[in-house]
């Protein structure tokens, strides 16, 4: 009986100690976690005033995407023998400056998509239109700005802003009937806008920087395509908007002050048929949205995905009615997008 009381007694014990053992350790760990939050803290105050730290600024995000799809004998689709590729590259990049008395803003879009599908269309061994390239989309931009303000306060400032937009790539087309185009060529202003502004800056907090220029004008290409003074309201964005989540987004709209007039739009590439459209005020106004979405897992690298809005009614009627035969539905106002989703680099 004794043997027994003596080992109850002991077991007792080691479990006194060990929860004692066990809850000072936690103790330590919770000592650990504050240290490590207060390290933390005094980091991030520190990174905080390295990026209010005047002076210039350089970063941007570029993107890969990449996907396939291939398909045989599959009846349920029109092209039961057919194949796509998608490739799609990006890069959007910054050089800032800011200073006491003044701030000088520049930035740089590159977007280069392109889908082609490769179609089995077989007719006969002997037939040359059996098989060919077809090409589903193209969506090409350059966009380049360059924003400078004078401060008037910490928030407020007088500036001013040239911007130029531009297609970069157009299709080589060997066999219009066909379609089989798998070639490029360098082109710029087909369609391009470039805009010259001047007005007030408003920066209501560190990341977002707010346009208002009633002063401006506005270049479009190609063409006869209606130019025309107005003005020019915008506002870039760019901040972590979760633990390595950046978000970058920038818009940008112009009112024209011009009440309209007529464009004689190309129908084909040589410019030898055109069609009349007539175009009021309104519908002159113009607007563009790019957004960027990026995430850093390793060593700046992650995935990226980039959206692209737009409202351009000009521009939309000269690519809708280029290869018709002039008699397209023109009267609505299509939204244009494009998106890439890939691979990102964050620098």
């Amino acid at each position: 009986m004794k043997h027994l009381l003596l080992s109850i007694l002991m077991v007792f014990s080691i479990s006194i100690l060990s929860a004692q053992s066990v809850e000072e350790l936690k103790a330590m760990v919770s000592d650990k976690q504050a240290t490590l939050d207060g390290l933390q803290g005094e980091i991030d105050a520190l990174t905080k005033q390295i990026d209010e730290f005047p002076g210039w600024k350089v970063g941007g995000v570029g993107t890969l995407g990449f996907d396939l799809l291939a398909n045989n004998n599959w009846f349920a689709i029109g092209t039961p023998n057919s194949g796509s590729n998608a490739l799609g590259v990006g890069l959007t990049g910054y050089a800032n400056l800011d200073e006491d008395k003044y701030f000088w803003r520049n930035g740089l879009l590159v977007n280069v998509s392109s889908a082609i599908t490769t179609t089995d269309r077989t007719i006969g061994e002997t037939d040359p239109g059996a098989e060919g390239n077809t090409i589903t989309a193209l969506t090409n931009q350059l966009d380049v700005s360059s924003l400078f303000g004078y401060k008037l306060s910490p928030k407020l400032a007088l500036s001013a802003e040239g911007k130029w937009t531009s297609s970069l790539l157009e299709f080589i087309e060997n066999d219009p009937a066909q379609r089989r185009d798998d070639e490029y060529g360098f082109a710029l202003n087909r369609p391009g806008v470039a805009t010259v502004s001047a007005g007030v800056t408003w920066t209501p907090i560190a990341n977002l920087v707010v346009i208002i220029h009633p002063l401006g004008y506005q270049q479009n290409w190609p063409g006869d395509l209606i130019s025309s003074p107005g003005a020019k309201i915008g506002a870039a964005y760019a901040a972590e908007i979760i633990p390595g989540v950046s978000w970058t987004s920038n818009l940008s709209a112009f009112v024209p002050y011009s009440s309209g007039g007529t464009v004689e739009h190309a129908l084909d590439a040589d410019e030898t048929a055109f069609s009349s459209v007539a175009y009021d005020g309104g519908e002159l106004v113009n607007w563009e949205w790019i957004n960027g979405f990026s995430t850093s897992i390793w060593k700046g690298i992650g995935v990226a995905f980039n959206l692209g809005l737009k409202g351009n009614k000009q521009q939309a009627d000269a690519g809708r009615l280029l290869g018709s035969d002039g008699t397209v539905n023109i009267s609505d106002n299509p939204l244009q997008s494009y998106y890439t989703l890939g691979l990102g680099y964050t620098f």
